[in-house]
């Protein structure tokens, strides 16, 4: 301990100087290079974070993006719906479309977006099945109406051959009665054919006609309900995609929208 003791009365002060200036230096360096590793640990984990958070919301705005064309394209079947002449098939085609975003929507969107949804998704399903069993009598009227037309196709066709064989015979100076009775009388047959099948095809498009207005005129008041009801759930997916908007002035044009609807429609209905 002595011997150390001397040892350090016989270093200069300037060497001490030194030594103590080179500890200092070295703390300094030391404590410089943990503040940067730490600045860089946070900026590390700042750019985690916003990375997570930017894939989150990119993938929200594909999930509601196709959400938004799922209920798009289902609002347009309920106005397609009218059009007689679109099969089931194509119908039911349209409503599967991008079905799948409306279940990813359940894992990214909030609770109060997911219950809105849902919502939105059942309203929907319940009209529809109010409205396909109408359209399916429509379409089992349209089909009689065809039936008959067909029918009546093939009575002429029928009436138009006869003729022309009484005509042949009668050019050809055959005067057999039985021949020209069997004849007359297949003639009246579809004739009578004719005159019933025409019967039945205007009381079925009398008939058709009536319900398919009145089913247009639900279509169209269920198509508006609807509409009116999309303002929240956009208002909930906006905020969902951190859009801030005027909640009011959205909801002021849904409305405008809407009662321009009516007022179209409500002109066609009376014209």
């Amino acid at each position: 301990m002595g011997y150390l003791l001397s040892l350090v009365d016989i270093i200069p002060n300037v060497i001490w100087s030194g030594i103590i200036a080179s500890f200092l230096t070295f703390i300094g360096v030391l404590w410089t290079n943990k503040g940067a590793e730490k600045r860089q640990q946070m900026l590390l984990a700042y750019e985690k974070e916003k990375f997570q958070s930017q894939q989150k919301l990119d993938l929200k705005k594909e999930v509601f993006m196709g959400l938004s064309s799922h209920f798009s394209n289902t609002l347009s079947v309920v106005i397609k719906l009218i059009n007689l002449e679109i099969t089931q098939k194509e119908i039911e085609k349209e409503l599967t479309k991008q079905n799948s975003f409306v279940a990813n929507s359940y894992l990214v969107a909030s609770e109060k977006s997911v219950a809105e949804i849902l919502e939105f998704s059942a309203e929907i399903g319940e009209i529809l099945l109010k409205l396909m069993p109408i359209r399916t009598i429509l379409l089992d009227h349209k089909k009689a109406i065809q039936i008959y037309g067909e029918g009546i196709k093939k009575a002429n066709e029928e009436k138009n051959r006869i003729i022309s064989i009484m005509k042949e015979f009668n050019l050809q100076g055959r005067n057999d009665k039985t021949t020209f009775d069997y004849l007359d009388r297949d003639y009246k047959f579809q004739e009578s054919i004719v005159n019933e099948n025409t019967q039945l095809m205007e009381n079925e498009q009398e008939e058709l006609g009536g319900i398919h207005r009145d089913f247009c005129k639900k279509c169209i008041e269920e198509h508006s309900r609807l509409i009116s009801l999309l303002p929240a759930m956009t208002i909930l997916l906006r905020n969902e995609l951190e859009n801030e908007t005027n909640s009011e002035a959205l909801i002021d044009a849904f409305i405008k929208n809407v009662k321009r609807m009516k007022l179209a429609f409500s002109k066609l209905f009376n014209d």
